[in-house]
């Protein structure tokens, strides 16, 4: 009687490791599912050695690091150069003199990112037409200029 109330015992711990072993059986086995998955992500699929693939995946790291270090350096002399380029054109046309009509006097201005460049001019008159070119720097002037040419300014 004894052995059977303990083969009872015994059956029933029994049982209950089997139901803790599957239990640990299905979660390890979930998380291989995960690491598999993540070694064919990395191994694209093909047999390969981890070790070769993280050390290619590396070398190419560092091949593009080295590529945007260069590209970066690129990009910042473009911009550089961009800052001397004529990035702000303006042209005003209006009416010189009272009796003139049509619009044929004009005034353009053309500067970079500094707002250092020129101003051009064309004053038309009946008998005359004349032209004015005025340095600008920084946005001004070192010659007087007219109601038009500061509308541009």
């Amino acid at each position: 009687m004894a052995l059977s109330n303990n083969l009872a015992v015994i059956i029933a711990v029994l049982g209950l490791v089997i139901v803790v072993l599957a239990a640990l059986l299905f979660s390890v086995k979930g998380k291989l599912n995960a690491l598999q998955a993540k070694y064919d992500f990395f191994t694209q699929g093909e047999e390969a050695n981890i070790d070769t693939v993280l050390t290619q995946t590396l070398n190419e790291l560092h091949k593009t690091q080295a590529e945007l270090a260069e590209l970066q350096g690129k990009h910042a002399k473009l911009q550089e150069q961009v800052q001397g380029c004529l990035q702000n054109v303006k042209l005003i046309r209006y009416d010189a003199f009272d009796a003139m009509g049509g619009e044929m006097s004009y005034s353009i201005l053309l500067t970079d990112a500094k707002k250092d460049g020129l101003l051009l001019t064309s004053i038309y008159g009946r008998d005359e037409s004349r032209c004015y070119a005025k340095d600008i720097k920084g946005g001004k002037s070192s010659y007087p200029l007219a109601e038009e040419e500061q509308k541009l300014l």
